[in-house]
């Protein structure tokens, strides 16, 4: 049997895609088991701009993110095109390790309603005031949650 896995290193993922202090992964087809070779890295310490858009983390991929004590400087999260459920969302509304999270986008994702009330509801991302959940559907938190359509 083959393994699926395209990064057998984190170096590998790495390699050109750190910008400073922005972690630049999109459309990198990473899966949850390859995505676990960033949450193990110590250079995570230093991103707080994290695009992650159009991978294969799906919930579980979502939940080892949400429990990454290296993620605490993370303000800016995509992770647009992931698999990810109203379950995952649940597990990012949990985190306390996210602490600085301000911006998240979550589109083209299958995503019903459930874990959009945890993240309003969240109280352990309190920093988050902007998160996009489709093309047009971006709440803001002014004086509580907001919905702003963008056409």
């Amino acid at each position: 049997m083959t393994s699926r896995t395209k990064f057998n290193t984190v170096e590998d993922i790495f390699e050109g895609r750190l910008r400073g202090n922005q972690a630049m992964f999109s459309g990198l087809g990473l899966s949850a088991e390859e995505a676990r070779l960033l949450w193990q890295s110590e250079r995570m310490k230093e991103v707080n701009w994290l695009d992650l858009d159009d991978n294969e983390l799906g919930d579980d991929g979502v939940r080892e993110l949400a429990e990454c004590s290296l993620l605490s400087n993370v303000q800016y999260l995509n992770l647009n095109k992931n698999g990810v459920t109203d379950r995952g969302l649940q597990y990012l509304a949990e985190s306390k390790c996210l602490p600085l999270l301000k911006r998240l986008h979550l589109k083209d994702n299958s995503i019903e309603g459930k874990g959009v009330v945890a993240l309003f509801e969240s109280q352990t991302l309190d920093n988050l005031s902007t998160f996009q959940i489709n093309s047009g559907w971006t709440c803001k938190k002014r004086e509580g949650w907001r919905y702003n359509p963008q056409f």
